[in-house]
Formats: C-alpha cells, structure tokens, sequence
C-alpha cells in the first residue's frame, strides 16, 4: 500500500499537516492534521509498504507493544482508505 499522489506534507504553525494538490483538492475539501506518529507512518507510506512491515518499522522507532502499534496502524490504514488516499 502506498498514499496516492497529490498530498503534501508539512509544519504549519508547530502543526503536522496534509493538504491535498491539484486534482486531489477538488475531491478532498480540507486538511489533515496528524501526530509524530502518523507523520512516520505517512512519511513510511510514501514508499509500497506493506501492513507488517510497517508495524516493524514503528516498533523500531517508537517504545510501544506489537498489539498496540497494530492496532493503531489498522486504525490510520482504515482512516486513509475511507477517504481514498490510499493506492
């Protein structure tokens, strides 16, 4: 899995934000604001990933049990998938 493209990551204001581009913005009315957290999963997520392999890289990253890091991705995987950013 991969993020489509046509987001753009940035630091607003001490703020982790997205914003879509282009022909993204006409069908995505918004921003979205993310923690040190979903900021390494997008940042992971701008390559093809897959589900494991990201939880080993958020295991080696960040002082959190397997079961939490899962759950959490499946949660931000699920988030991204209900608002079509996902590939």
């Amino acid at each position: 899995m991969k993020i489509k493209d046509g987001y753009v990551l940035r630091e607003v204001a001490n703020q982790i934000i997205v914003v879509p581009t282009g022909e993204r913005a006409i069908n995505f009315n918004g921003v979205i604001t993310l923690n040190q957290s979903g900021k390494f999963l997008w940042e992971q997520l701008q390559k093809d990933i897959t589900f494991d392999e990201l939880v080993k890289s958020l295991l080696n990253t960040y002082n959190v049990s397997e079961e939490i890091a899962r759950n959490d991705i499946e949660e931000f995987i699920d988030k991204l998938k209900s608002n079509n950013i996902l590939e």
